[in-house]
């Protein structure tokens, strides 16, 4: 092939691409657009779905909140909000997402909410009060340094009463705060009590990070704790990436989910976990059955793992690299072939309607597993006992198959 053909190729391959994605990038701008125009309007206790739904009707932009977005708002969809929004539609949307730490990503044809990485210290669903705490955490300056007394440094600059987890890191905070004090004159000495500038004002959050370098060696990470209750001190924990890890797998959580794929739970609870999901398979048509699944007051890790156990894989949470790992068994050879294909099985078990559940009660009837049966799942001698049962009740022998079959024959 010549050069010249070459360009022509390349020219024309280049050209196709061009025209390909003009379209998602013109439907892109247009979005940027509608985001810069202004918009005044005002919302009084309404659903953040509710307020998304009236903001981009009045926009001409669709709003979609992501399942981490849901996960991590007070009340997910169902958390309420009063905001006047006026000027352009970018800034009101960015300072309306704020409050809850969340942000938005343009799209092709419509905005996602995600959660904002800071979300991370708070376990599970947040508190109003701890979405609070974290807004000052950021945001207040510590600007005076009262000597001797670093946990009313902190309380004056929050504004409330807080309390930092284990209490030796104190002596690294007066360190810290010390260092970053106006220079003290010559001969003048610190007196307990007594108020000092900081050359430079700090966040709390800038604290925190400065302590998980100075501590320890290892990484560390922080959470706010408590706030459950009128009048709990509220607590900010460091603890060990591992630990965290683990008070992350260890919160208390409520899921319910009907005739969902099992893919999709396992991949929405993985990302509660904030840990990285890989799944292997060894059949395609693995996972992607429907399941039902309640359970309350239950430890995440410990759902995650019942989940997995109940359509027969194998999970590893591997804390240190931060990853989960869900693979398919391999299956027992017992030396015999089945007379049926997985496929013939598959179109079997289709046709089946679902005759009956089984639900086994866990840690004490806190939660239930529950499995689904269909006829062809029961024993010769469960279907005689079931036909004889429904034979008492209705007068006559009944069968989802044979219901069919008879429907089949009188068309």
């Amino acid at each position: 092939m010549n050069t010249r053909h070459l360009a022509k190729i390349t020219a024309a391959t280049i050209a196709v691409l061009i025209l390909t994605a003009n379209p998602a990038c013109a439907d892109n701008l247009k979005l940027q657009e509608k985001l810069s125009q202004p918009l005044n309007i005002q919302l009084n206790t309404v659903t953040i779905t509710e307020a998304l739904e009236q903001i981009g009707k009045k926009a001409g932009i669709s709003f979609v909140l992501s399942e981490e977005a849901v996960w991590k708002l007070p009340n997910g969809k169902a958390t309420r909000l009063s905001v006047s929004l006026t000027g352009p539609l970018a800034d009101s949307m960015t300072e309306m997402l704020n409050a809850f730490f969340m942000r938005y990503a343009v799209g092709d044809e419509k905005i996602t909410i995600y959660s904002r990485p800071q979300l991370k210290h708070i376990l599970g669903r947040p508190t109003a009060k701890q979405l609070e705490l974290l807004q000052a955490i950021y945001t207040n300056p510590i600007t005076t340094y009262i000597v001797g007394d670093s946990q009313k440094t902190i309380n004056d600059a929050l504004g409330q009463e807080i309390v930092i987890l284990p209490v030796e890191y104190y002596d690294v905070i007066y360190d810290v705060l010390r260092e970053l004090a106006e220079v003290v004159p010559e001969g003048k000495e610190l007196t307990p009590g007594e108020s000092w500038n900081l050359s430079t004002p700090i966040t709390l959050a800038q604290l925190l990070d400065q302590l998980t370098l100075r501590h320890r060696r290892q990484e560390t990470e922080w959470y706010v704790s408590g706030m459950y209750f009128q009048n709990q001190t509220a607590e900010i924990r460091l603890v060990t990436t591992k630990e965290f890890g683990t008070a992350r797998l260890d919160q208390i959580v409520d899921i319910s989910f009907k005739d969902e794929l099992a893919e999709q739970i396992i991949q929405k609870l993985a990302g509660w976990t904030g840990m990285e999901l890989h799944i292997f398979k060894r059949q395609p048509e693995w996972l992607t059955e429907e399941i039902t699944v309640d359970m309350q007051n239950v430890k995440l890790g410990q759902a995650l793992l019942n989940i997995v156990t109940t359509v027969d894989g194998q999970v590893n949470l591997d804390i240190s690299r931060n990853t989960i790992t869900i693979q398919q068994p391999k299956p027992i050879d017992t030396g015999y072939r089945s007379s049926r294909t997985a496929k013939e099985k598959s179109e079997k078990a289709v046709e089946s309607d679902y005759v009956g559940k089984i639900s086994i009660p866990m840690d004490e009837g806190k939660y239930y597993l529950e499995f689904m049966l269909r006829e062809n799942d029961l024993t010769e001698k469960l279907k005689k006992l079931r036909n004889e049962k429904l034979k008492e009740v209705l007068g006559k022998e009944q069968s989802p198959q044979r219901n069919r079959e008879k429907q089949k024959g009188q068309k």
